[in-house]
């Protein structure tokens, strides 16, 4: 263990095949440390899923207890099975915010949530309304990071009609532009 600030590593990158979600998280931390930051991932938790009684609380338990741990978080927002963040990760955000810990997210995505839902559209084909504001995801989202300082830093990937496979989820420069910011809002004087 460094001395360094932690960062909690939040994002859908635990749902991918093993080599590559050891490979994005390798390179993350190490993109991290190059900075004075220690990274956390979900990932880092050794659990015996085989044996528990109750899997999805012990998961539960032991990512919440990596947040209360980290000093701070980075959030992969970028599209997850939909036109928006993964659900958990949106989650842990909103948890770490919360705390009052310095948070920041990134998206490969270049197209605007509003553009993701419906390219032309004020309505989608329910009948609800779609948040008109071109902004990265959901205004909780942005404009939530935003608020307590953080930023959505946004990449310059076109959002496919499938979705981001697993291997589009990590764009190198856009994480680094979000550790550069979260840094800052770690240490002014860094």
């Amino acid at each position: 263990m460094s001395h360094y600030p932690t960062v909690y590593l939040a994002g859908p990158e635990v749902f991918f095949p093993e080599a590559l979600r050891i490979k994005i998280d390798g390179s993350k931390k190490a993109i991290l440390a190059e900075f004075d930051l220690e990274g956390l991932s979900p990932s880092d938790n050794a659990l015996d899923l085989a044996n528990a009684q109750d899997p999805a609380q012990l998961i539960y338990d032991a990512n919440q207890a990596l947040m209360d741990r980290a000093t701070a978080l980075i959030a992969n927002l970028t599209p997850f099975r939909g036109p928006s963040a993964d659900a958990g990760t949106i989650y842990e955000l909103g948890y770490m915010l919360a705390k009052g810990k310095p948070s920041v997210g990134f998206s490969v995505c270049a197209v605007p949530y509003n553009k993701r839902v419906d390219a032309e559209a004020e309505i989608d084909s329910q009948g609800a309304a779609i948040e008109p504001f071109g902004l990265c995801d959901n205004l909780m989202l942005d404009c939530g990071l935003a608020r307590h300082g953080g930023t959505l830093v946004q990449g310059q990937r076109a959002y496919p009609a499938t979705g981001f496979m697993p291997e589009d989820f990590f764009d190198e420069d856009v994480f680094r532009r979000a550790v550069r910011h979260l840094r800052a809002l770690i240490d002014p004087s860094y």
